[in-house]
């Protein structure tokens, strides 16, 4: 027996969904987005639309220092639309509990689930928070966010459909929308050049991110966790580093599900990793810290790969050999 519960977030979805901001009136409204978005041209289309004050949210990974600074903030307004990736989704999912409209300019996907993640003490840690009660998925959103980190962060949905399919916690709800989000991404990611690919990529990182609200993530998503944070590697790209290597751990317990995403006769770790090289997002641990510096962490990252999702169990050793060929 199996039990699902549905998200009551509405979803706006397509060509023109920011016009739905139109809805907006009468109310004390901040638009909290990146510095690098604060005086771009979509923070303008949304003002022309709606009279807000806009905001500097949380920097990459999401210090707790900075949820803190956003809340006192965000005080006194009845109305926040989050305009940006994960880390300021995230932020205002653990800082404001008001009525929230996320508009992701990445293909994270935090927009989808309940849980932030932000960083303490060097390491992202996840706890409940308040939804979003609208999700605006328009493709033009993304238009100004580089190439290089919108393929990241399609990666890290890719990530979240994998990590779903070989969850301990996977349903055949949760396999359903991880193999149709795989199938999608998997198809955009090659052409963003195209507006109608973009927002195939919302789709399938819609999909994939809603499983995250059913089945804990794995390996991969514990290395991000970990090794992000530490040595400041933006978080779709921590995906392109660990994820061939996370299937291929658990790739002989997990093979029987991940067949419904393979093509035939090649493992998936092996087209994960020729894909990844195909769209210039393969990157290695080795750009970002020394073998020595990295593994001086195997031990948190081992213990919380045991709390995870992950459907094998790995000791030490094995902990500090992934990052060796992650390296």
């Amino acid at each position: 027996m199996f039990k699902v519960e549905y998200p009551t977030t509405q979803v706006i979805y397509g060509n023109d969904a920011l016009e739905w901001l139109n809805n907006i009136k009468g109310k004390k409204v901040a638009i909290v987005t990146t510095k690098s978005l604060l005086k771009s041209k979509i923070v303008f289309q949304i003002l022309g639309i709606v009279n807000a004050d806009v905001i500097e949210g949380p920097k990459q990974h999401t210090p707790e220092e900075d949820v803190n600074k956003l809340r006192e903030m965000l005080k006194g307004y009845d109305t926040v639309i989050g305009l940006g990736g994960g880390s300021i989704i995230d932020g205002i999912k653990l800082s404001f509990d008001g009525y929230y409209i996320a508009i992701p300019t990445t293909f994270s996907g935090a927009e989808h689930t309940r849980s932030g993640g932000s960083t303490i003490d060097g390491v992202k840690k996840s706890r409940l928070g308040k939804e979003a009660n609208i999700v605006i998925l328009d493709p033009r959103a993304t238009l100004e966010t580089p190439k290089w980190l919108l393929i990241a962060s399609g990666v890290r949905a890719i990530d979240h459909s994998v990590e779903a399919l070989y969850s301990k916690d996977a349903t055949p709800f949760t396999d359903s929308l991880a193999i149709e989000g795989y199938k999608k991404l998997i198809k955009c990611l090659k052409d963003l050049d195209s507006i109608e690919n973009r927002g195939l990529c919302q789709i399938g990182a819609w999909l994939s991110s809603l499983t995250m609200r059913y089945a804990k993530m794995g390996i991969s998503h514990n290395f991000g966790y970990v090794f992000g944070p530490r040595f400041n590697i933006p978080h779709g790209v921590t995906s392109c580093i660990s994820l061939p290597s996370a299937i291929k751990l658990n790739y002989e317990v997990a093979k029987h599900k991940l067949k419904e995403i393979e093509n035939e006769g090649e493992p998936l770790y092996e087209f994960i990793d020729k894909f990844l090289k195909e769209i210039g997002a393969r990157r290695r641990l080795s750009e970002f810290t020394t073998l020595d510096e990295a593994l001086k962490y195997a031990e948190v990252f081992y213990q919380l790969v045991n709390n995870s999702g992950n459907p094998v169990k790995i000791d030490i050793n094995t902990a500090k050999k992934f990052i060796e060929e992650v390296f």
